[in-house]
């Protein structure tokens, strides 16, 4: 069986698989992608009856294994696919077997992880010793929650720049999802924040900031489809707007900036009139609409006043039988 097969399998079959422990790497050093120091190998030699069965070795603090007829191999850096080519190479190059056939399985490894953070359901660390397409990573940590953003990173280590992904968390597009991810990764799905809406709305309640365009929204574009802010106006209507008795000319955004309240007063009829600019709202928003008293008792009189006329007009009905 070529390593191909084995190392697709292995990733397919990750989550029915029971990891060996795993040994700790040298303390205070980043090791690059691949297989170092610490990790344990399962070689198997099928030219060798006495080796069929595989054996066991461990990376030493030098970064190589030594393995019977093959000798010592730095595989330091290296896939497994690396190093069952380099075992291939070394036992055809002692002139010990002509067409070796060789295989390996990782049992564990300290450095072939990809670590998965933010705004997933379980964030964890999971073993990685093949690239793998993003949506089998994401569904190892139980899939992305409610609150993630559009946007996600993916850090690799070395100097090459992070990879960024956007995509509709309703319905995440092919492309982005096939996105290959690499032993090493960190896999970082950003939040997309909540705001805060009490007081006299329709809808009170936490909402998340972002998410699809909708009809009419044109700014604060990431990527098609999605936009990364929201504003007061958007806010109110997805609270379902304002009550009858609110005090329209009082509303508050509450804002911490600096670690300090910021009250930041605004007057939603002239901001409906269109009078003042729109304010786009921050992570953590709170918007507070109290209620007003004079229309409070207004619309307390109004419903009064209803009650009576339709009283009357079942007692003028009752009475004319």
């Amino acid at each position: 069986m070529k390593l191909t097969s084995v190392i697709l399998a292995s990733v397919l079959m990750l989550p029915a698989l029971s990891w060996a422990q795993e040994t700790a790497a040298p303390e205070g050093k980043i090791q690059a992608a691949g297989l170092g120091p610490g990790d344990q190998l399962n070689v198997r030699l099928y030219d060798f009856p006495d080796l069929g069965a595989g054996v066991t070795v461990h990376v030493g603090a030098d970064g190589s294994v030594h393995l019977p007829y093959a000798g010592t191999i730095q595989v330091q850096g290296m896939s497994p696919g690396e190093l069952e080519r380099a075992i291939t190479e070394s036992l055809r190059g002692k002139g010990i077997v002509k067409d070796p056939n060789v295989t390996v399985d990782v049992l564990s490894a300290v450095n072939m992880t990809v670590d998965i953070l933010g705004q997933v359901q379980t964030p964890k660390s999971i073993p990685l010793y093949a690239p793998a397409p993003l949506s089998f990573v994401l569904a190892q940590a139980g899939g992305i929650t409610g609150l993630a953003d559009h946007h996600l990173s993916i850090l690799h280590r070395g100097e090459e720049l992070p990879t960024s992904v956007d995509f509709d968390t309703e319905a995440p597009n092919v492309a982005a999802m096939n996105t290959l991810v690499q032993p090493g990764d960190i896999v970082n799905v950003s939040s997309r924040g909540v705001y805060f809406v009490g007081g006299e709305v329709n809808r009170p309640g936490i909402y998340p900031i972002g998410g699809v365009l909708s009809v009419g929204q044109a700014s604060g574009v990431s990527g098609e489809g999605l936009v990364k802010n929201i504003t007061l106006l958007e806010a109110l209507s997805q609270a379902g707007g304002i009550t009858a008795i609110a005090a329209r000319s009082k509303m508050h955004i509450l804002r911490t900036e600096d670690g300090k309240r910021v009250d930041i007063p605004v007057d939603q009829v002239k901001l409906s009139k269109g009078e003042i600019a729109d304010p786009i709202l921050h992570p953590n928003d709170i918007i507070y609409i109290p209620s007003s008293y004079l229309r409070q008792q207004t619309n307390n009189l109004f419903g009064t006043a209803i009650s009576a006329i339709y009283a009357a007009a079942e007692i003028k009905t009752a009475t004319a039988f």
